[in-house]
C-alpha cells in the first residue's frame, strides 16, 4: 500500500513537472523584426498561455533591456505582470549602438524553479535604432538596480485577471534564451526562451517566437533540452503507474 501512494506521488509530480516545462509567460511584443527608436516611446506586451505557472504567481518581476550573454543595457521599472500586461519604456539613446542584437527579460521576484532559479521569460530579439553609445561601456545612470514600488509590494484583495492564449502556435512556444551567431555561447537553438541557457546575439535573423521558462527547467526549443528530459522523465513515470497497479 506504501509503494502504491509512493507511485503515485512521484507519477503526480512527475507531470506537475511537464506542465511547468510547457507554461509560462510570453514576451509577444518587441518581436523579430521590431523596431524601436531611442529617446522614443517602445512598448512591451506579454500574455500567459493559461497553465501553471500563471502570472498571478509570476507576480511582480524585474525588467531589463539586454544583449548578448545577459548583458544588461538598461533597467526598465519594476511592474507586477499579473495586473499589467504591458508597458512603455524608453531606450536611453547612449545606452548601447544602433543594433538588432536587443531582447527584453523579465524575471519574477518571488517565483523560483529548481536550484532556486528566478523564473525568467525573454523576448525575441529586436532592433533599435538612433542610438549613439556602445555595449562596451555601460551606462550607469541606466543600469543601476531600480526600488521596486511600495505599490507592488501591498498585498490587495483585489482579484486580477489572467488573459490567456490557448495553446500557443509555433511563433509562441517555451524557448531557450536567446543565442546568437556572434557569441561564442552555445546556440541550441534558432528560438529564443529558457532562462538558464544564456543569449548571444545575431546579425541575420533570430526566432521570430518570444518565449518563456521556468529558469531551472531549461525548456528548449526542438531536439535540445526538452528532447534530452522528456525520455527519462517518461520513463519514471511509467515505472511509477506500473508499480501502482502491480
Amino acid at each position: 500500500m506504501y509503494s502504491s501512494l509512493m507511485a503515485l506521488a512521484l507519477a503526480i509530480i512527475c507531470l506537475d513537472f511537464v506542465m511547468l516545462v510547457n507554461a509560462g509567460l510570453y514576451i509577444v511584443e518587441p518581436r523579430q523584426g521590431t523596431t524601436c527608436r531611442g529617446g522614443q516611446p517602445c512598448t512591451v506586451t506579454w500574455l500567459d498561455d493559461g497553465t501553471r505557472p500563471l502570472l498571478s504567481a509570476i507576480g511582480v518581476s524585474t525588467i531589463g533591456l539586454y544583449t548578448g550573454k545577459q548583458q544588461l543595457v538598461q533597467r526598465i521599472t519594476p511592474v507586477d505582470v499579473s495586473t499589467a500586461q504591458s508597458l512603455t519604456f524608453t531606450p536611453n539613446p547612449a545606452a548601447g549602438p544602433n543594433s538588432d542584437d536587443y531582447y527584453i527579460s523579465i524575471t519574477s521576484t518571488t517565483l523560483k524553479g529548481n536550484e532556486s532559479i528566478p523564473y525568467s521569460g525573454w523576448s525575441a530579439w529586436f532592433s533599435l535604432t538612433g542610438m549613439s553609445g556602445s555595449f562596451d561601456t555601460p551606462l550607469p545612470a541606466v543600469t543601476s538596480s531600480i526600488p521596486i514600488p511600495a505599490s507592488l509590494t501591498q498585498t490587495s484583495s483585489a482579484v486580477t485577471s489572467t488573459r490567456t492564449i490557448g495553446t500557443p502556435s509555433t511563433s509562441l512556444k517555451p524557448l531557450t534564451t536567446p543565442l546568437s551567431s556572434k557569441s561564442a555561447s552555445p546556440s541550441f537553438s534558432t528560438s529564443r526562451l529558457s532562462t538558464s541557457t544564456l543569449p548571444a546575439a545575431s546579425t541575420t535573423s533570430a526566432s521570430s517566437a518570444p518565449s518563456s521558462s521556468q529558469s531551472s527547467l531549461s525548456s528548449t526549443n526542438g531536439a535540445t533540452g526538452r528532447s534530452a528530459g522528456l525520455p527519462l522523465l517518461s520513463l519514471v513515470v511509467a515505472s511509477a503507474f506500473i508499480m501502482l497497479f502491480s
